[in-house]
C-alpha cells in the first residue's frame, strides 16, 4: 500500500516532525490512560478469584507497567522524536505477551481473549504508533502465541480459532489506521503546501473523509459481524436486524423522535449501524454457553446475560475517545437495554416504558423477531405467522405497544 507520491524526503521529515508535535502530548496521555487500565483490570481476576492472580499481578506490575512508565519518563527527552516510534512498539509488544502469557496460564478465561482485541486497538489506533509497525507486531504477536499454544495446550482446535479472530481483527485494524494516516497526510498538504488549489483540494479533502467515514462504518460493522461469526446459527442476522430497524425507524410517525428529544436525521443516519453491535458482548461468553443445544441452567443463564454489560463496558471505553460519534452513543444504549422489557421484567437495570432508549426498544423487538424465524442451537425456526403471534402476545409487556404496531405494519 502506498500513501503518497507527493511527498519527498524533506517533507516526509517536516510531516513526520510536524505530527509528532500534535501527538506528543496524545501520546503521554494514552501511556499514562495503558498504565491505568492495564492495572485496573487486575480487580477483575481479583474478583473472579483466579488462583492465580498472584502470578498475574506481577506480570502487570513488574513486567508490563515499567514499559508504559519508561515510555512516559523518556517522552520529555529531547531526543524522544528520535526513538518514540522503537518505545512504543515495544510498550505495544509488552503489553501484547503480557496478555499472552496470562492467556497461555489461563487459557479459559475469555477476559484475556477479549483482551488482546483492546491490545491490538492501542497499538493501531491510541499510542500513534505507525501503521506499519503496529502491523507487523501485530501479527508476530499472533504467530508467537499460535506456536507457544501449540507448544503448550492441546486444544488445537480452540487455538486456530482464537488465530482467526485475531487475525481477522488486525487486518480491519490495518485497513482502519492506514486510511487515517492517509487522511492525514492529505490534511497535511492542505494545510502546508497547497494553499493554492483552494478549489481541488476542497473536493479532494471532501472525498477523503467521506472515505474515511467509510472506512469506520466498515470497520464497525466488520467487528459487530465478527463477534457474530462465532455463532455459526446466526448467519446474516446482525445484517437483517440492521435492515429492519432501519426501517421501523423510517416509519416512526415524527411526535416518537420529539417526545424523545431526538433529531430524526441523525437518528436514522445512525439506527442500523449501531443496531449492529447490540451482541458484540457475546464475544466474551464461553463457546460452550453460547452454542449449547439445551435450555441454559440458571448459572449459564446469569453469565449469558452479561453480554449486554460486557458490550455495553466495551463502547464506553470507545465513547470516552471519540464522544461526538453518533453510532457509538447509540450503541451504548442498545447493548445495554435490548434485553429490557416493556414492563420492567427485563434485564440489566429493570427499566420499563420510556425509560428504555428508543433505540433500544426498536431493537428488542426486531431481536426477537429474527431470532424467532431464524434457526439456533435450541430450536429450529418458526413460521413467520407463529413468530408474528409472538410479537403481538408481547406488546405492552415485553415490547412498546406502538413499535409492535410499527413494526407490523413495516413488514407488509
Amino acid at each position: 500500500m502506498k500513501l503518497s507520491s507527493t511527498f519527498d524526503s524533506k517533507m516526509e521529515l517536516a510531516y513526520k516532525m510536524d505530527k509528532y508535535e500534535n501527538d506528543l502530548n496524545y501520546i503521554r496521555i494514552m501511556l499514562m490512560l495503558c498504565v491505568i487500565l492495564y492495572s485496573s483490570f487486575s480487580l477483575i481476576d481479583i474478583q473472579l478469584k483466579i488462583p492465580e492472580t498472584n502470578l498475574f499481578l506481577f506480570i502487570r506490575f513488574a513486567l508490563v507497567n515499567p514499559f508504559f512508565i519508561i515510555g512516559i519518563l523518556l517522552s520529555f527527552h529531547r531526543s524522544f522524536f528520535k526513538m518514540h516510534q522503537i518505545v512504543l512498539v515495544v510498550d505495544y509488544l509488552a503489553a501484547g505477551f503480557g496478555i499472552i502469557a496470562m492467556l497461555l496460564i489461563v487459557p479459559d478465561n475469555f477476559s484475556y481473549y477479549g483482551g488482546m482485541f483492546l491490545i491490538f486497538g492501542v497499538g493501531h489506533f491510541l499510542t500513534r504508533i505507525y501503521w506499519q509497525y503496529a502491523s507487523m507486531a501485530s501479527y508476530g504477536m499472533v504467530l508467537s502465541y499460535l506456536i507457544l499454544s501449540f507448544i503448550l495446550s492441546d486444544n488445537y482446535r480452540m487455538n486456530l480459532i482464537y488465530i482467526f479472530f485475531y487475525s481477522s481483527f488486525i487486518f480491519i485494524c490495518v485497513y482502519g489506521s492506514y486510511t487515517f494516516e492517509r487522511y492525514r497526510r492529505d490534511k497535511y498538504l492542505q494545510t502546508h503546501h497547497l494553499k493554492d488549489d483552494n478549489v481541488v483540494l476542497k473536493k479532494e479533502i471532501y472525498d477523503k473523509l467521506i472515505e474515511v467515514e467509510n472506512a469506520n462504518r466498515i470497520t464497525i460493522f466488520s467487528l459487530a459481524r465478527l463477534s457474530e461469526s462465532r455463532d455459526h446459527f446466526t448467519g446474516d442476522h446482525i445484517e437483517r436486524v440492521g435492515n429492519l430497524c432501519l426501517k421501523v425507524s423510517e416509519n416512526l410517525p415524527a411526535h416518537i423522535f420529539e417526545e424523545n428529544n431526538i433529531d430524526r436525521e441523525q437518528f436514522l443516519e445512525s439506527i442500523e449501524l449501531a443496531s449492529t453491535l447490540h451482541d458484540i458482548g457475546k464475544v466474551a461468553i464461553p463457546e460452550h454457553i453460547l452454542m449449547k443445544p439445551g435450555k441454559l441452567n440458571d448459572e449459564e443463564m446469569a453469565t449469558m446475560k452479561m453480554h449486554t454489560t460486557y458490550g455495553y463496558d466495551t463502547l464506553v471505553k470507545i465513547k470516552a475517545l471519540y464522544e461526538k460519534n453518533n453510532f457509538i452513543n447509540m450503541g451504548i444504549h442498545i447493548c445495554k437495554y435490548h434485553h429490557e422489557k416493556y414492563d420492567g421484567s427485563g434485564y440489566p437495570d429493570g427499566l420499563s416504558g420510556n425509560e428504555i432508549p428508543l433505540a433500544a426498544r426498536i431493537v428488542a423487538v426486531v431481536d426477537v423477531y429474527d431470532a424467532l424465524v431464524s434457526e439456533r442451537p435450541y430450536k429450529k425456526a418458526y413460521s413467520q405467522d407463529k413468530a408474528l403471534s409472538i410479537i403481538k402476545e408481547g406488546s405492552g409487556n415485553m415490547f412498546d405497544p406502538l413499535l409492535v404496531d410499527v413494526f407490523l405494519n413495516s413488514l407488509k
